[in-house]
């Protein structure tokens, strides 16, 4: 993929536009743990965590960047306040840790690393492997989590390991797709195979995210045991985006198979194990 074009002035000013709104928000809504305390500069946008106190750097290429920004940071899309059982899975985050293991964190579908920036201010002792095919983004991503643990690798999930082709539909950089082929250029890795590469380092599975612009139909299709290795998985579904094609029923047909809680929140499903 070629690398995105430097912001025109009028895409620098909608991202400032969207800033002054989010600044209002704060200023009518209940607390966030993220706050932009700086207007976006060119190419970088600063955050301060409310809850640690740290001030963050982000680096965007692209108003597609500076949304995902928005959702992972000041929407929370990721965080467990609002789940009735967020201090079960807080709690056994730290269970894993004090018998001596790192708690694994997947990041499938990383984009510019936001997301694996999240878990790691978040959750600093967890072992966080961002998987993301498109190579400018995984360079955006080790700038983005080049002070954290995040391993980023630059693959795309799937069901087994082999070989893709990476699609864009015109969507902008966080809208790529990958089909199967076996003579693609694209990895694929299966979470069996990053699984097992983590308990060679002592790490024990905690969150998988998955927002994967429907290859999730692929990934849900076989070899899904290890979904129950994983207290909380994160999935956003794609059946809104690819209309008649029922992308969303292999992962509907396996997990409503498993002994867990289904929460809808927002654009993504929160599937939280029960046997914990």
């Amino acid at each position: 993929m070629a690398s995105p074009r430097p912001l025109s002035f009028d895409a620098n000013l909608k991202i400032l536009s969207l800033w002054a709104r989010h600044i209002f928000s704060i200023a009518i809504s209940k607390p966030r743990r993220f706050i932009a305390f700086l207007p976006p500069l060119p190419g970088r946008q600063m955050l301060l965590d409310l809850r640690s106190g740290r001030r963050l750097e982000i680096r965007l290429r692209t108003i597609n960047d500076w949304c995902t920004a928005k959702q992972v940071f000041f929407d929370n899309d990721y965080g467990f306040e609002k789940l009735a059982r967020g201090g079960d899975l807080n709690r056994r985050f730290d269970e894993i840790v004090e018998s001596g293991h790192s708690p694994l964190i997947l990041d499938c579908g990383g984009n510019i690393g936001l997301a694996a920036r999240f878990f790691a201010e978040t959750y600093p002792q967890a072992e966080i492997v961002s998987i993301e095919p498109d190579r400018d983004n995984i360079e955006q991503a080790k700038i983005n989590t080049a002070t954290t643990k995040v391993t980023t690798i630059e693959a795309a999930i799937a069901s087994n390991d082999g070989n893709g082709t990476l699609i864009d539909p015109g969507l902008g950089n966080n809208g790529y797709r990958v089909h199967e082929s076996a003579d693609g250029a694209v990895r694929l890795i299966s979470v069996n195979t990053l699984i097992a590469d983590a308990r060679a380092k002592k790490c024990v599975p905690f969150l998988i995210k998955i927002d994967i612009e429907g290859f999730e139909s692929e990934l849900f299709s076989k070899n899904t045991e290890w979904i129950e290795a994983f207290p909380i998985l994160i999935i956003e579904l794609h059946d809104w985006m690819l209309p008649k094609t029922a992308n969303a029923a292999n992962f509907l047909k396996t997990i409503s198979q498993l002994n867990r809680d289904f929460v809808f929140h927002g654009e993504n499903v929160f599937s939280i194990a029960n046997d914990f």
